[in-house]
């Protein structure tokens, strides 16, 4: 008698995991093999080799980006729309609605904090989903700084747009119900509010493909290479740590290695 097949377990990701290895699938790989230092557990092998050759660009193709709407100015909301879903473990964002348009719905957790899509392996937590007052859900993620310009462009954060598709994607999986869009706010809290605005990411057929296809991507990577650009480095948390053997630009705090 045959004993019975097992399947594999999906690596676990998250959309978090996405836009590191967008920008650099050897920040994704340390962020993630790093995480059990913090909860005081031993720390996760490193897939990447040590003679591996380091990238000039991220691997990952680029999302669907060409049809997202740049918005400037407010978020545009109605008096019939409502807050059903606001991550807990982030306290700096902006009230959007008062008290009595807040009505939180514990079907989207399932009883914990993440959002999940077990059939990609796929957890995370948006930061906010607004339903519309037609029924619609949007996840929302809000980015403290300002709408960037030339946001189609390189200098842009196209980034950003991965991380909306996957919300829009476990927003589907927990209720039921595809987005028709998602939205990131950007709250320009630093500045002047002169580039505040928000980009509207529509979530389809095509964005959903993509989504399938880069996270098969991610978990068939076992190089997971570094991609040294200054733009990348500077604000890669492995790299303040000292953790990575590749960075363009060292970090110079406190946590510099000699």
């Amino acid at each position: 008698m045959l004993a019975p097949q097992t399947v594999p377990s999906l690596e676990h990701l998250t959309p978090h995991d996405l836009v590191s290895y967008y920008r650099c699938p050897h920040e994704m790989e340390l962020n993630r093999t790093g995480h059990p230092l913090r909860f005081g557990g031993p720390a996760l092998p490193v897939l990447t080799p040590a003679d591996v050759v380091p990238l000039r660009r991220s691997p990952l193709f680029a999302p669907p980006i060409g049809t997202a709407r740049v918005n400037e100015g407010r978020l545009d909301l109605g008096d019939r729309d409502h807050l059903v879903y606001q991550d807990a473990g982030e306290d700096d964002l902006p009230m959007l609605f008062p008290p009595e348009r807040i009505r939180l719905d514990a079907r989207f957790t399932n009883g914990s904090g993440n959002l999940v899509d077990a059939s990609l392996g796929l957890a995370g937590r948006p930061d906010m989903v607004i339903a519309r007052a037609d029924g619609g859900l949007v996840p929302l993620e809000y980015k403290a700084t300002h709408l960037f310009v030339g946001y189609h462009e390189a200098h842009g954060r196209p980034f950003d747009v991965l991380q909306a598709i996957a919300e829009c994607r476990l927003v589907h999986s927990a209720f039921g119900h595809r987005p028709a869009y998602g939205i990131v706010l950007y709250g320009d809290a630093s500045g002047d509010g002169a580039h505040e605005g928000w980009v509207e990411v529509p979530y389809g057929d095509a964005e959903e493909r993509w989504l399938s296809v880069a996270l098969s991507q991610i978990r068939e990577d076992r190089i997971r290479a570094p991609v040294p650009a200054e733009r990348n480095c500077a604000g890669c948390e492995p790299n303040a740590q000292g953790r990575c053997l590749y960075a363009a630009a060292r970090y110079q705090g406190p946590h510099r290695r000699a």
